[in-house]
């Protein structure tokens, strides 16, 4: 799920130019990933994971937020 999620955040900057990964075998916790910027721009392999890496932790922070929230509506509710 985490290389599924930098690999299309990655795809959606117009400085990657390719990006994807495999997973060498399914009992292992180990990713390859790939990811190649165009030429003509300063932004590096290194900066698009980096920028993936930040734009997931931000959404699951997102996420926990909303979801704190809601199970807090629904004790209240409960009450």
């Amino acid at each position: 799920m985490v290389c599924s999620y930098i690999d299309v955040d990655a795809l959606i900057s117009p400085d990657v130019e390719f990006c994807g990964y495999t997973i060498p075998h399914p009992s292992e916790t180990k990713m390859n990933i790939r990811i190649q910027t165009w030429e003509d721009t300063n932004t590096t392999a290194t900066d698009a994971l980096r920028k993936g890496l930040s734009d997931m932790i931000e959404a699951c922070d997102v996420i926990s937020e909303k979801f704190t929230e809601a199970c807090n509506e629904f004790d209240d509710g409960k009450s």
